[in-house]
């Protein structure tokens, strides 16, 4: 499942609160690249330099001037990394954990002082709109970004300090939705021609300091006990699949086994947020064990893998 279909699944998994926030979906979100970072941090803290927060980035020229966010659009990144007076080029999905990054990895480095934003924005967390929002109206006392739309658009593990240096040291370059390769390239050539000097408020000690107010994680095993799937009062499922109309089938039964609903479809996705949207799910084990399957299902169609509901994905013997 692609990071766009995952942030799309968690959003309509877990409904936003009153306020619009849809803090569950993005605690989750975080806590999935949160494996994929400590990974990368083994090798990263190993040689502790800039940038001081691993991340979905390429550095380019540590002396260079501009730091470069794509959004969710990976496709240019690394046509981008290589030009003149570019320190840093990556991705940013989330408007809290990711902009979080952003400021760490860019305030910690002195030559910086432009960040261009390109690329296609996230539909579901709007971290584009909220880098434009920060700039624009700040943070309030809590540490919101003001006006930002997304979900749960605050920088919770940062000092009031290291954002508002963020916002004297960086210039926001808005090239929003802009993917077009040649004309982000003369806008690199006009920024690097204001040539600005490096940025005198930072410091070794500063830097010291970004680099230890990084949110500590409380380790946890992986395990636990599952709750019994009968337990959910509105039924269960039987899932099948025909690879000759490479489709999905559920069957939805009551808990009495009197038949409910039949859904089909070729996405796993699409069929599970019907499932979640008719409310006939009431436990989030059970929507994580449908999810598991509904995908389990259809990559078997994709690979022309034999599908059986519980059980491993097989090889089917021709004869």
């Amino acid at each position: 499942m692609s990071v766009k279909k995952l942030m799309h699944l968690l959003a309509s998994l877990f409904p936003n609160s009153d306020s619009g926030d849809n803090s569950v979906a993005v605690k989750i979100f975080h806590r999935m690249s949160v494996v994929k970072d400590y990974f990368v941090s083994k090798k990263f803290n190993k040689n502790r330099g800039w940038p001081v927060v691993p991340g979905n980035y390429v550095v380019g020229n540590p002396n260079g001037q501009i730091a470069v966010c794509t959004l969710t659009t990976d496709a240019i990144i690394n046509q981008i990394a290589p030009w003149d007076n570019i320190a840093i080029v990556g991705k940013v999905y989330t408007p809290n954990l990711g902009i979080e990054k952003i400021i760490l990895n860019t305030i910690s480095n002195p030559n910086i002082r432009f960040l261009v934003i390109c690329g296609k924005d996230s539909p579901v967390f709007h971290a584009g709109q909220a880098l434009q929002s920060l700039f624009q109206n700040g943070i309030d006392k809590e540490k919101r970004i003001i006006n930002a739309i997304g979900h749960y658009p605050v920088l919770s593990n940062l000092a009031v300090e290291k954002i508002n240096q963020f916002l004297e040291q960086i210039e926001l370059v808005d090239c929003l939705e802009e993917k077009n390769i040649e004309h982000l390239h003369q806008k690199m050539l006009e920024l690097s021609k204001m040539n600005k000097k490096p940025f005198s408020k930072n410091s070794d000690t500063e830097f010291t300091e970004i680099i230890s107010e990084q949110a500590e994680f409380t380790r946890l095993k992986p395990g636990g006990n599952r709750i019994p799937l009968d337990y959910d009062h509105k039924g269960f499922f039987v899932i099948t699949t025909d690879s000759e109309k490479k489709q999905i089938t559920v069957k939805h039964y009551y808990k009495d086994n009197k038949p409910g609903y039949l859904i089909q479809g070729h996405s796993a996705e699409s069929i599970l947020l019907s499932l979640l949207q008719n409310e006939l799910v009431s436990q989030l084990s059970h929507a994580g064990y449908l999810g598991a399957e509904l995908s389990k299902a259809e990559t078997a169609l994709k690979l022309n893998l034999k599908y059986e509901q519980d059980q491993s994905l097989k090889r089917i013997n021709f004869k």
